[in-house]
């Protein structure tokens, strides 16, 4: 078995800086990265603090950025962001803050969008089945029940009587 070379702390830090400066990190993952390295807890506390205290590492900016971008580019919804957010170990009322900048006018667009895009793709015997489908396709993207039900009542309801 291969053991790890280990790294001293200056060098650490110093890599550690170059990482978070070239992507928004949180502890969870500057941890993580620094384990990898074969830092010492002991170091990596230090590392970690040191980072914080340099403003390199900021869990309330790297929540809103993760949540913006996940919602933006990966059309998250709100559910699954906060779980990634909370298997990063991000602290609850700042998963709050994050999920509450994501604009409520846009996050319907999406859905919408989203939903209208997958029908396309998809075949259903019936009215039933083609809402169940969607409904399973919005719940894995990570948006809201009521929400998802909500958009495709309009949806169903305007496919099945175009006059409305």
């Amino acid at each position: 078995m291969r053991s790890k070379k280990t790294i001293s702390h200056a060098e650490a830090l110093e890599k550690a800086r170059k990482l978070c400066a070239a992507d928004e990190k949180c502890r969870y993952d500057v941890r993580k990265k620094l384990f990898d390295w074969g830092v010492s807890s002991g170091d990596t506390e230090k590392i970690i603090n040191q980072l914080v205290s340099d403003k390199f590492l900021d869990e309330w900016r790297f929540a809103r950025l993760f949540a913006g971008g996940k919602f933006r580019n990966n059309k998250w919804g709100k559910i699954k962001i906060s779980h990634e957010l909370i298997r990063k170990n991000i602290a609850k009322n700042i998963i709050e803050d994050a999920l509450r900048r994501i604009d409520e006018t846009e996050y319907l667009e999406v859905l919408k969008k989203e939903l209208t895009k997958k029908q396309r793709s998809i075949s259903a015997e019936d009215d039933w089945q083609l809402k169940a489908k969607l409904h399973r396709y919005a719940s894995s993207k990570g948006f809201e029940n009521e929400l998802i039900n909500q958009v495709l009542d309009n949806m169903i309801a305007i496919t099945a009587d175009p006059e409305k």
